[in-house]
């Protein structure tokens, strides 16, 4: 029984230290990160810190609880159960939500395209019922959608602009000095 505890450590403390390392890149890599002039109050460099000192920390922990002699417990059952047939179905379902979003989603916006894809994926994952999906997916969609355009000031497809005809504004000379519409919010 000690030897298999002391397998099971060995491979806890490869995996965590994997991690460690990934994390330690991470944070190397994000910190020579070039900061272009982009107009946002959170860049992709201050995300990518913290996605590095987030793993670095759960990481450390993780270490420290394995060589304190915290160790998982093996479930006794060795990966899952062999499927006799391929689901095809659900596959081209959740393609076929996917190539809809892409086409869909500057012609109708974010929101009334993300919608769909999510509903689509929980029924190819074996959601049954409809309105629940449909209600999540709603949620998802419209607090995704406002937490990028409000809280990071990211811009995500409004859609139908194809509308709003965009209004030029000429001066006397024949130059554009304003055009409106152009905005997505």
């Amino acid at each position: 029984m000690r030897n298999n505890d002391t397998k099971v450590a060995k491979g806890e403390l490869v995996f965590t230290s994997f991690l460690l390392v990934l994390s330690l890149v991470v944070l190397w890599d994000s910190f020579n990160l070039v900061e272009v002039g982009i107009n946002a109050i959170v860049g992709p460099k201050a995300f990518a810190i913290g996605v590095g000192f987030t793993l670095l920390i759960l990481t450390s922990l993780q270490i420290i609880a394995v060589l304190r002699g915290d160790r998982g417990k093996a479930e006794g059952i060795e990966g899952g159960s062999l499927a006799s047939k391929s689901n095809w179905r659900s596959l081209f379902i959740i393609i076929g939500a996917v190539v809809f979003h892409i086409f869909a989603l500057e012609l109708i916006g974010f929101i009334l395209a993300t919608i769909p894809l999510f509903v689509a994926v929980a029924y190819a994952l074996g959601e049954t019922k409809w309105v629940r999906s449909l209600i999540v997916a709603t949620v998802i969609a419209v607090g995704t959608f406002f937490g990028f355009t409000e809280g990071l000031k990211l811009d995500l497809p409004v859609g139908f602009e194809f509308l709003t005809e965009p209004t030029v504004v000429i001066d006397d000379d024949g130059e554009i000095i304003e055009e409106e519409g152009e905005e997505t919010w």
